[in-house]
């Protein structure tokens, strides 16, 4: 049952906080850190906990983020959901109503002039795949942002993502009050501009908005839409499973197995940095017997302050106006000046180095825990736990996400869909056809170039079965031509028409002596980048015809060659003059 919408409700509801909320913030926050490039300031200060403030604050200055981009590679590489062939959102238009004009129809409004981001796709693979891969326990509700001007204007929904810190209250299918990133701009008595809170109250019923008026926090509502939809057009985004808590699950998220590694590479990348200042960096030391003139080598003045000509060390460096140092005659009783009486002190820098490898190698396991070390910038052999890609690993994981993703399209069409067309469309499944179908992606390309180039010199040095070196190639090809398609489907059609494709030409001419072969094959093999370059010019879509027809074309090309190089068809153009003189009384 929906709670009863009050002043008193509104009141308590922005002060309370749902009895997951610690947990889920908490988890959100652990991948944040990285994600955004922050200061990792609790991770720090368990490692160092004695540490003095002056050092911490000297570590938060010069810290530099070295996990931000890791997570960027994985944020990347997962937008090729969206590349995948098998991706595809259709709509049936036969099921649109003819109440629904043409400009206002579900596509035109979510593929064409979805407010913000143009289409809800482009809001999936820009502001929710970031978010939900944060924050796992986040919100996807249906909210307005303002009414229709006109009564017969479509009222415009639109999905927002609410971190986990932004809920403030959740009963799953119930309610949700949120707090929203935007602001109300307000004034006060001293007539000084402020930045107030907007709260979203919505229920199976009702979507309430409440703007902060004054300092005290007092709320004013702003917007009150009745959906009647009879169910809750909020939900959280999801990820992996990790426990139900107080009548409610709490989800991880699919890259909180980096975790681990992140925080030890934030760790110690700021450790590195010190190391680097205190052990890299040249120090100089010199040899002087100059007292300092103000002082006289005592270090202090008459008054007992210490001078601020020596720092009090009593002596001074003696360096003429050209930079060269000057160094005095030893005095009666005083040893020599060492020679050379300046030096740089020596340092290891062995420490160094190895925190730079450990810094490596654990941002290398932490895109090796969801399967993408291809990613790394450590070359394989480099990181000390080189191993094989798990394509079916690395494949269950990004269709995990992929179908994720097109579960929580799914309901954002659904809640969209419901909320825009209700009023005129009151058949829940006359609203449901209008719904489009998105396919979840089953084949992703992932792999980059230079991985599969190393795969295939493996398999070329273990002379592995020319049938499969030819698959690794053709993967090979889509993927240096993915901006190129015609240049791909042409370098794919010289493989698949080549019937000795992987043969040396000695072991193709054996193959004729010996008649394993036929002269067309043989032919056709030798000669196959010509044919196939003077198929396509002279055959309007030759790439788009059959493999039986793509042959026979290419069979009869091939029988040209085979006539034109026959002794008699020969002798006949020598004997026309197109040969040499010398030439044709030989073969006569």
């Amino acid at each position: 049952m929906p709670p009863i919408i009050t002043p008193e409700f509104v009141r308590n509801a922005i002060n309370y906080r749902h009895p997951n909320y610690t947990a889920t913030v908490e988890l959100a926050e652990a991948i944040k850190i990285h994600a955004d490039g922050l200061f990792p300031d609790k991770l720090i200060a368990e490692r160092r906990p004695s540490e003095s403030k002056a050092i911490f604050e000297y570590r938060k200055k010069i810290y530099k983020s070295v996990t931000k981009k890791e997570i960027g590679k994985v944020l990347t590489e997962l937008q090729k959901i969206r590349r995948s062939q098998d991706w595809n959102i259709s709509y049936n238009d036969d099921d649109i109503p003819k109440k629904i004009s043409g400009d206002e129809t579900l596509e035109r409004y979510c593929e064409e002039n979805y407010p913000g981001f143009s289409s809800l796709t482009n809001w999936a693979f820009s502001e929710l795949l970031r978010r939900y891969l944060i924050d796992a326990n986040s919100i996807i509700a249906l909210v307005l942002k303002n009414m229709p001007a006109q009564s017969n204007e479509y009222i415009k929904p639109i999905v927002e993502v609410f971190s986990s810190e932004q809920v403030l209250d959740y009963v799953e299918g119930g309610y949700v009050v949120l707090k929203s990133a935007d602001k109300n701009v307000y004034r006060a008595g001293n007539n000084r501009i402020y930045q107030g809170d907007i709260i979203y109250i919505i229920t199976m019923e009702q979507i309430l908005r409440y703007k902060q008026v004054t300092g005290k926090y007092d709320l004013e509502l702003d917007l009150e839409y009745n959906h009647n939809l009879g169910y809750l057009p909020a939900f959280k985004a999801g990820g992996e499973y990790k426990c139900r808590v107080n009548n409610d699950t709490i989800y991880e998220s699919r890259i909180q197995y980096m975790v681990p590694e992140l925080d030890e590479a934030a760790r110690e990348y700021s450790d590195l940095q010190a190391e680097i200042v205190q052990h890299i960096h040249s120090e100089k030391y010199y040899y002087t017997n100059t007292d300092c003139p103000d002082c006289n080598g005592a270090g202090k003045l008459k008054n007992k302050s210490t001078c601020s000509k020596c720092t009090g060390s009593g002596r001074i460096t003696n360096v003429s106006p050209y930079g060269v140092f000057l160094v005095d005659m030893a005095k009666a009783g005083e040893a020599q000046a060492p020679t050379p009486p300046i030096g740089y002190i020596y340092k290891d820098t062995k420490i160094a180095e190895l925190q730079d490898q450990r810094v490596d190698k654990h941002l290398y396991k932490a895109l090796a825990s969801i399967n993408m070390e291809f990613l790394s910038n450590v070359s394989l052999n480099q990181s000390g736990v080189a191993k094989e890609v798990d394509r079916d690993a690395l494949n269950t994981f990004v269709s995990s996400i992929a179908e994720d993703i097109v579960r929580i399209l799914d309901n954002a069409y659904r809640f969209i869909c419901d909320v825009r067309y209700s009023v005129i469309i009151t058949d829940k499944e006359a609203r449901q056809n209008l719904l489009p179908r998105i396919a979840v992606p089953e084949r992703f390309d992932l792999l980059n170039s230079s991985y599969l180039m190393g795969e295939i010199r493996e398999a070329n040095t273990a002379q592995v079965n020319p049938v499969v070196k030819k698959n690794m190639e053709v993967e090979f090809i889509r993927k240096r031509y993915n901006a190129d398609p015609d240049k791909a489907d042409e370098l794919q059609c010289i493989f698949d028409m080549d019937p000795f494709y992987g043969n040396s030409q000695d072991e193709k001419m054996t193959m004729l002596s010996n008649g394993g072969i036929t002269e067309v094959d043989y032919v056709i093999s030798c000669n196959i980048v010509q044919l196939v370059n003077i198929a396509i010019n002279e055959n309007d879509n030759f790439l788009r015809k059959t493999f039986k027809e793509k042959r026979e074309i290419i069979k009869t090309y091939a029988q040209a060659i085979i006539a034109e190089n026959t002794p008699q068809n020969t002798i006949k153009v020598e004997l026309n003059g197109e040969g040499s003189s010398e030439g044709t009384e030989d073969n006569i």
